[in-house]
């Protein structure tokens, strides 16, 4: 199993270091097929935070914290929820409600549709909500606010360093959410980390192919596929 799961944090994090997106949306969907969903939550969790640290240290100087510190701390407050149904939920629920979250998130990427938005403190705080529950549920912290930041169309460098921001704070909250709820123990988290130079080699692999391949055509592609393992993996957990 270690080797499948190696295989999988590299391939995901090619996927993000390419896109800027979409680590725990391949990884965790494909990592379930092999183990319950709430072993991967915590190893998703763990290895993800090489690739935000490595993003967040490349556009640490467009930070803005204006836009993110409200986001952040809603994000924390509310992780501790999502963790806390995760371990009331039973893995086919929670394998149904990822599999709607990436299908969702993938379909709604797609779309070029999104709306223009005005940044305020209630918008922020909303999102932050919605991720701290995804994060402490799923790991899936994105999508609520990838579709804030695209809505109130946030500066390129600035989205990506308040997204990676925004990530590693959540990380951190969800370790401790996770301990306490009982989903993962201490060891269990430090063996976690034995992914993270997969994931880690994955990111670089894709930011060095990045710059070599249309990226545009590549994300719609990934989406699609996205979109199909969340169909696929919540009919699975269905049937």
């Amino acid at each position: 199993m270690l080797y499948s799961v190696m295989g999988i944090t590299f391939l995901a994090g090619a996927l993000q270091g390419f896109s800027g997106f979409g680590y725990s949306l391949l990884a965790l969907p494909l990592l379930c097929v092999f183990v319950p969903a709430r072993w991967a939550v915590p190893v998703i969790s763990v290895s993800s935070l090489s690739l935000n640290v490595m993003v967040f240290i490349t556009f640490r100087q467009n930070l803005n914290l204006k836009g993110f510190l409200p986001m952040a701390a809603a994000g924390v407050v509310f992780t501790p929820v999502g963790a806390w149904l995760l371990g009331h939920f039973s893995d086919s629920t929670v394998r149904v409600i990822i599999g709607a979250i990436v299908a969702g998130a993938s379909a709604l990427s797609l779309s070029r549709h999104l709306p223009t938005v005005k940044q305020t403190a209630f918008g922020m705080t909303a999102a932050g909500v919605l991720s701290g529950v995804f994060n402490g549920l799923t790991t899936f912290s994105g999508p609520p606010a990838v579709i804030y930041l695209s809505a109130v169309r946030a500066e390129k460098n600035s989205f990506r360093a308040n997204l990676s921001a925004f990530f590693i704070v959540l990380t951190i909250a969800a370790i401790p959410s996770f301990i306490g709820t009982g989903i993962a123990s201490v060891p269990e988290l430090l063996q976690a980390a034995v992914y993270i130079p997969g994931a880690a080699a994955g990111g670089i692999t894709g930011i060095l192919i990045s710059k070599k391949v249309d990226s545009s055509a590549y994300r719609k592609a990934v989406l699609v596929i996205l979109s199909l393992l969340g169909v696929l993996g919540a009919l699975q957990a269905l049937v």
